[in-house]
């Protein structure tokens, strides 16, 4: 007599997870916080001292960020995400709260960079611990719609932050803006403080010795063909996308002269096509050889780059930074629900940092080179040449036999 299987119980979603929507819930507002931080920051600078001066306040956080950003995933894997996360959003709220005391007193300049050098030393170990926090509070069956919620969230808050940094500090100046800041701070960390990830599975503690750790995870990359390849495909997209949707929107709207209306357009275009295409896939899960899939949104995407060069009137150049949001959600969700399923939890925050590493090390690179370029080559050259990098990804996705195969099955 044949034996009846019952079918296996169907994961809810991730925004059904109540310990995983307070964590959402948590960053969403950290987010927003600096937002109106970065806002009120380069505000002060420019009322200080110049529009120059904002621009190095602003690039001085970066530095201690990306030097210590493969580090901190070192310490990730060694201690836990969650304490690590607790522990940055208090010393990043001690520390605007000491200067949003110390700017009604007497704000300077050296004061700006302190604090953008103290946020970018914390970003360090946030960020990659905030990439190994997620798939720890989900099941494997979750992290698509996971990545999902949290591509949706981060987008609105995106979109908030900076309106509301404009109006604080308008009411409030620096320390009203750095007051706010702090709040969040301290939301994000209660919102951590009630949640408690899964035990981490096979975990084994990193080598005490840094560097030695280090190495591993960067062989651990190597050896992982799938998700090493995922970090490479990741980095190509950005390289030919982040000049372009930066920089090159502005020189784009300054040559067809659509002025800043038309780049208020085209990056709202973008950001509805990126938050329609996460909503989307919070009901759809991706599923099959999902290398093609992403093969095919690294062409449509530089098919997009290519034709915001060549646009003619501004409801094209909408059309494409639109098509380009929902691709970029659809490879954004995709690549990270990838990578966390095919990531073993003792490597999970140095894959973390890798991967910021290579995308976070690219962007100010790309931006001055698109400015470079448009300014020696044209547009139509410079954004043909940023396709090409999205089409280099889409090769390279279809070469690799692991990233082909690749499913979320």
């Amino acid at each position: 007599m044949a034996t009846v299987t019952a079918p296996a119980p169907v994961a809810r979603a991730a925004y059904r997870e109540p310990a995983y929507l307070r964590y959402i819930a948590g960053q969403t507002v950290s987010i927003v916080g600096d937002q109106v931080w970065y806002v009120a920051l380069s505000w002060a600078a420019v009322q200080l001292a110049s529009p120059a001066a904002a621009g190095v306040v602003l690039a001085v956080s970066a530095i201690p960020r990306l030097a210590l950003m493969l580090f901190g995933g070192v310490f990730v894997d060694r201690f836990g995400p969650r304490k690590l996360m607790i522990g940055s959003d208090a010393v990043r709220a001690a520390i605007v709260l000491c200067a949003a005391g110390v700017a009604l007193w007497s704000p300077s300049i050296a004061l700006l960079v302190v604090v953008s050098l103290v946020f970018g030393a914390a970003d360090a170990i946030f960020m990659p611990a905030a990439g190994a926090m997620q798939p720890r509070l989900l099941s494997k069956e979750q992290y698509s719609s996971g990545a999902a919620l949290r591509e949706l969230t981060s987008r609105a808050a995106l979109t908030l932050g900076a309106p509301l940094g404009g109006v604080l500090v308008a009411v409030g100046g620096l320390p009203l803006a750095a007051l706010v800041d702090a709040v969040t701070f301290i939301l994000s960390a209660v919102m951590l403080w009630t949640v408690r990830p899964r035990p981490a599975e096979g975990e084994t503690a990193p080598a005490k010795k840094t560097t030695t750790a280090l190495r591993d995870g960067l062989a651990y990359l190597r050896r992982n063909r799938l998700v090493g390849g995922l970090v490479l495909t990741s980095l190509l997209l950005n390289l030919g996308f982040v000049g372009p949707m930066n920089v090159g929107l502005a020189l784009v709207s300054d040559e067809r002269g659509w002025g800043s209306r038309g780049i208020g357009l085209l990056l709202a275009g973008f950001g509805i096509g990126a938050a329609a295409s996460a909503l989307v896939l919070l009901k759809v899960k991706p599923k099959g050889r999902l290398g093609y899939l992403l093969a095919a949104g690294a062409v449509i995407e530089g098919v997009c780059m290519a034709g915001l060069g060549f646009a003619g009137s501004l409801t094209l150049g909408v059309i494409a930074t639109f098509t380009a949001g929902i691709v970029a959600g659809l490879l954004g969700v995709t690549t990270s629900s990838l990578v966390q399923t095919n990531t073993d939890d003792a490597y999970r925050g140095r894959v973390s940092s890798v991967s910021m590493f290579a995308n976070l090390g690219v962007t100010p690179l790309a931006i001055a080179a698109t400015g470079v370029a448009v300014d020696a080559f044209g547009l139509e050259a410079t954004f043909t040449a940023s396709a090409l990098m999205s089409l280099a990804a889409a090769v390279l996705t279809l070469a690799m036999r692991q990233l082909r195969r690749a499913s979320l099955d």
